[in-house]
């Protein structure tokens, strides 16, 4: 961490202080990365020094863990902005209701991905199941075969499946 007696603008961070570098290294973030955070708001703007070089409190340290942990449990930048000024006022007024509620849409979200995510691997099993049985009883033929393979007739529709095709496939000449 560098000394803070190094000249300062007006408005300048009391207390120690760190450069854009050593907050990258102590957050395990890239520069680029905090400069973003920054012009999103995220950070506030940080004080500067005669030199040009920005200088975070210390506390910046604890704020870019806290967006971070919130990006990996699933928050977007979007939502992780709701929360970082929720985050400045955490203990008062409605400000610990709407931290919670943020929290249970979030689990409402995954648990929605997670059946969606389902349904897409029983659809994809379902495919894959299809084309072991279509393959299964084919010998391999020559380009100009009329059979279409299930994967690619799948994936030629726009309509999402729930239920095999076999169905359909039966009516198709072999």
């Amino acid at each position: 961490m560098e000394s803070t007696r190094t000249p300062r603008l007006p408005g300048a961070v009391d207390g120690p202080t760190l450069r854009i570098g050593d907050l990258a290294a102590r957050t395990d973030v890239t520069v680029e990365t905090l400069r973003y955070y920054e012009k999103r708001g995220l950070l506030p703007a940080p004080g500067r020094r005669v030199s040009g070089y920005r200088e975070y409190p210390e506390a910046t340290v604890l704020l870019v863990r806290f967006i971070k942990r919130a990006q990996s449990l699933g928050f977007t930048l979007a939502e992780v902005e709701e929360l970082v000024r929720l985050r400045a006022r955490a203990w008062m007024g409605d400000a610990p209701h709407r931290l919670r509620e943020a929290t249970v849409a979030k689990v409402r979200d995954i648990d929605e991905r997670l059946r969606q995510l389902r349904a897409l691997r029983s659809e994809l099993t379902a495919l894959v199941a299809e084309c072991d049985a279509a393959c299964e009883d084919r010998t391999p033929l020559g380009a100009d075969d009329p059979r279409e393979c299930p994967l690619v007739d799948a994936l030629d529709t726009t309509e999402t499946q729930t239920k095999p095709r076999r169905a359909a496939r039966r009516r198709r000449p072999r």
